[in-house]
């Protein structure tokens, strides 16, 4: 299939970043077209992507650049076929990987040509695997502040994994040993993954019984959203090199985390 060529272009960076916000039409790998909005926030230091998919499952991506947090809320409504009512907002945290999207103060230099035009990706990022080991509870607000906003509907839905803990850096007033103390871990079965820790626990998929706890899988791709700089040269008397555009990314990501029954697992997602 054809890519488009991103038509979004940059200012003058002598002109001061502000917020911004783009609406961008975006046609998935199976030819549907959906709409993503994209913020930037100078101020926080943070790009929110949100979008709709088509079977009604509505995906926010917050990226905290200061504090190293993304932060994917997922919210899903029930399945009427599974006797379930309302709808469950999930939220994974996991230490942010910076050179995934370009930062706030680029994103809000940026200006939009021609924005009916559906777009498409340049490169495609491949899956990212996150194994969930802990429900994060009040280390989200230590953490960060406007990660926490984002997921406060999750409640007792939001999780991070251990491996984490590790990778961000100190907070005012909590040592980084002190990380575990305030995040609850899953059941030691839960975590178990050969037969030497014990029996692993089944994938919710394949759980009979919807009392007993299993191991749930999600899948969300997000199908465009810029990922780096693109830089053209200048004259050839001054040959220097300035910011003309963006590079363009798709990423797919495998959460899994436990859970207590096998019906509070979504298995449309």
């Amino acid at each position: 299939m054809r890519i488009i060529a991103s038509k979004i272009i940059f200012t003058c960076f002598l002109i001061p970043a502000t917020n911004l916000q783009l609406l961008i039409n975006v046609r998935n790998q199976g030819g549907d077209v959906m709409q993503e909005n994209i913020t930037a926030n100078v101020s926080e230091d943070t790009i929110t992507l949100e979008f709709m998919r088509l079977d009604g499952v509505y995906v926010s991506q917050l990226v905290d650049f200061t504090n190293e947090v993304e932060a994917m809320k997922l919210i899903l409504p029930g399945e009427e076929e599974l006797g379930q009512s309302g709808h469950q907002t999930l939220c994974f945290l996991t230490h942010a990987a910076q050179a995934d999207f370009i930062t706030p103060d680029a994103m809000a230099k940026l200006r939009q040509k021609n924005p009916g035009t559906v777009r498409m990706a340049e490169e495609d990022k491949g899956w990212r695997q996150t194994t969930a080991t802990a429900w994060a509870g009040r280390a989200a607000r230590l953490l960060s502040p406007a990660a926490a906003r984002h997921c406060g509907p999750a409640r007792d839905q939001l999780y991070l994994r251990a491996a984490d803990l590790a990778r961000w850096a100190p907070r005012p007033g909590l040592e980084q040993s002190s990380y575990t103390s305030v995040v609850t871990p899953f059941p030691a079965h839960a975590l178990a993954s050969d037969v030497s820790e014990g029996t692993p626990l089944a994938a919710c998929v394949s759980e009979p019984d919807p009392a007993k706890d299993c191991i749930c899988h999600l899948e969300v791709c997000v199908n465009w959203y810029p990922c780096g700089l693109k830089y053209c040269k200048g004259k050839p008397q001054g040959g220097l090199s300035y910011r003309c555009g963006i590079k363009t990314c798709h990423r797919c990501h495998r959460y899994r985390h436990y859970v207590r029954r096998r019906d509070a697992c979504p298995t449309r997602a």
